[in-house]
Formats: C-alpha cells, structure tokens, sequence
C-alpha cells in the first residue's frame, strides 16, 4: 500500500482499529492523531539474504552445479530423492522510521511489536512466521534490520519441479540480487509509548522500495 493511500486512510484505520481493539490510547485530542500518523510512516523493504543452505549444504558462492564437491552432489541427489528438499536462509527485512527527530516526539522510540510475514518464493507462497521479539526503529531515516530465520521443504511447495530447477532457485537466491527471487506479505504493528496501530491489510513488501 502506498504512503499516500494510507495517509488518506488514517480515519477509517482509527475506527477500524477501534473497532478490533487494537488501538490503545485515548482518540480525544490533536496530538494523539498525529501520533497515529507518525506510526503510519513506517517503511518496509526486503534486504539481503545471507547463510542460505540446501539439504544442509551452503550455497555461499556457489553458482552452478559444478562448483559442488562430489560429495555435496551426491549428498544433494539423496536428499532430493528421499522426498524431503529443505532450504534455510536468513532474509533481512529493511525498516526505516522517517519521521523526524524530536526530543519530545514518542515517534523517536517506535517499535515494531508485531510481523506476521508470509514468504513468496519465486512467486509460489510458502511458509509463515512472526517475529520473536519488538524491534526498535529510530526516527530520522536510518535503516533497521529485522532479521527472518527462514526454513522451508521446496519439495512441499515446488512439488511439479525437479532437482535441476530447484537446486537452480537456490543458487539465484543466494547469488547476487537473490533478494528478488523474495516477496513477503506482512501486516505489521507498530507500538510507542502505549500508542499501538495495526495496518489495516497486508503489505507487499519487495526489494526494489520502502513501502509503508
């Protein structure tokens, strides 16, 4: 969702958020709707992918199936063929908090408290998950990392495909600009002070931009 469209939304997300009981602080003065729009801005952007590994094997600089040992090959091909393909990587997600700094202005210890994700793969959705823990981004644009342990079966989800194209995902995911092989939908919320405001859908969260 744009900024500008959820800009625009910020009525209906107060009552929609009143109405789901995420909203937690008084509605009744100026001060607190410009804090709503100050937990609004937020942004989001898929980083980097680091550590990935196939059936436990890294992939780290590796880019074709000859840059395998004899020994992951057939360690690969056995594991492919036991019905069980399991790929692990951490995806980094980008937030960035670009209300201004302020000395008396609670958008300064924003948190993000809650990221229920759902990963696509290659398009394909996958598995879900949540942060464990809030994850603080301070004002003035700087960028915070979230880290997402990410462990899934490709034979689950890329059943129709065989071992070439999907030992092939897994290089392009862990080569350079493997990051756009990665979309996630999440529905963030974002907390301060006593203040919490949840999205009132799901983002679409990609490499090519912040989106709030």
């Amino acid at each position: 969702m744009k900024r500008s469209k959820l800009s625009g939304m910020i009525g209906a997300v107060v009552a929609l958020a009143l109405g789901a009981g995420v909203l937690t602080a008084s509605l009744n003065s100026c001060a607190t709707l410009n804090a709503l729009a100050g937990l609004s801005r937020i942004q989001f952007k898929v980083g980097d992918v680091q550590n990935v590994q196939l059936a436990g094997i890294s992939i780290a600089n590796k880019h074709s199936v000859s840059d395998f040992s004899v020994m992951d090959g057939i360690n690969l091909a056995a594991a492919f063929a036991s019905g069980r393909f399991p790929l692990t990587f951490t995806l980094n997600v980008d937030a960035r908090n670009p209300n201004a700094p302020a000395s008396s202005s609670f958008v300064n210890a924003l948190s993000v408290t809650n990221f229920p994700w759902t990963l696509l793969l290659n398009g394909q959705q996958t598995i879900s998950g949540n942060i464990g823990a809030p994850v603080g981004v301070p004002a003035g644009g700087m960028t915070t990392v979230i880290p997402l342990q990410v462990s899934l079966d490709l034979k689950q989800f890329f059943a129709n495909q065989g071992y070439d194209q999907l030992l092939q995902l897994a290089l392009a995911l862990s080569g350079q600009g493997g990051s756009s092989q990665v979309q996630l939908l999440a529905q963030p919320t974002m907390s301060a002070m006593g203040l919490s405001l949840t999205y009132p859908g799901q983002l679409t969260i990609v490499n090519t931009e912040f989106r709030s």
